[in-house]
């Protein structure tokens, strides 16, 4: 089946800075495909090259099986975006703005009211849209994303402006709509969010797409380190040292340890202690979360 998303060499320079690095992908239909970078990684870039909104200096990328350059009207009949911030026209109501977009996307004339309900805006649908907070402004363009039905919603930053509860809504509808069979493809600096809705995550790092990983890798996370409390942690450190041959041991709080080369040994630690007659408050595999690997790979915030 023909992928949603698929994109081979792409490249975009700027004069003579190079934002994007020959990035390959490829993004299955009906999957949530989670975007992260660090500002200025060529997320924005990417996406506006996905959608034609510039042309990039090498390579191709395709929706559907459409080229995005040879047949861009084509490309994006099936696709919903929301790209950089929200974007209405301010003296028109949420209602005549959601119209206006139904129009010019030939959807349904049922379709308006749908999405209203869908994105909780009714209470909203008479009011200029230049007068909405900017969670509802987000909102509203997520609702012009989604009015003609699209079968790819590409989005940067959603869930920017919205509050934890409004969050949690707009998650769970790109849940449901990945559950439809729509594909979503998503940039967020909300780490936790992308880790809990994605099929699969890249890390794009200056330019280049760095890493991929699915939701079963993620889930398959190997302890960091272990993190250890006895009663009498130097003897412990000796120990652990002289016994297992564990030589990055540094101490923590409150005379805990942290033991770095030895995350899959906790049995092993816990035998030799006790045998000595070490008493053992606690042993603990610490995992690395999505935002402390996008951390370390990036070397830098999101």
């Amino acid at each position: 089946m023909t992928s949603a998303i698929s994109a081979q060499g792409l490249a975009k320079d700027f004069g003579k800075v190079r934002a994007v690095r020959k990035v390959d992908l490829e993004v299955a239909r009906g999957e949530i495909y989670g975007f992260l970078g660090r500002n200025g990684a060529g997320k924005t870039t990417t996406i506006r090259m996905m959608l034609g909104l510039i042309r990039p200096s090498s390579g191709t990328i395709a929706l559907f099986g459409e080229s995005v350059r040879e047949r861009r009207i084509a490309a994006l009949k099936k696709v919903g975006f929301l790209v950089e911030s929200a974007a209405a026209y301010p003296n028109l109501t949420v209602r005549e703005n959601l119209e206006l977009q139904r129009r010019l996307t030939e959807a349904p004339k049922g379709a308006v009211e749908s999405v209203l309900e869908r994105l909780a805006l009714g209470e909203y649908a008479d009011r200029r849209s230049g007068h909405l907070s900017l969670g509802n402004k987000q909102r509203l363009s997520l609702a012009r994303a989604l009015v003609h039905s699209p079968e790819l919603l590409v989005l940067d930053e959603p869930a920017n402006g919205l509050d934890p509860a409004g969050i949690v809504e707009i998650r769970g509808l790109l849940r449901s709509l990945a559950d439809s069979g729509i594909t979503i493809f998503m940039s967020s600096h909300i780490l936790s969010e992308i880790a809990q809705l994605a099929d699969r995550i890249g890390i794009i790092h200056e330019g280049r797409l760095i890493e991929e990983l699915g939701k079963n890798e993620l889930a398959k996370r190997k302890p960091l380190y272990i993190e250890l409390s006895v009663d009498q942690p130097e003897r412990a450190a000796a120990i652990l040292g002289e016994r297992l041959a564990l030589r990055e041991i540094s101490p923590g709080e409150g005379g805990s340890l942290r033991i770095s080369d030895a995350a899959a040994r906790c049995a092993d630690i816990a035998r030799e202690l006790v045998t000595a007659g070490i008493g053992i408050d606690r042993l603990l595999p610490v995992e690395e979360n999505l935002e402390e690997r996008f951390m370390r790979i990036t070397g830098g915030e999101a």
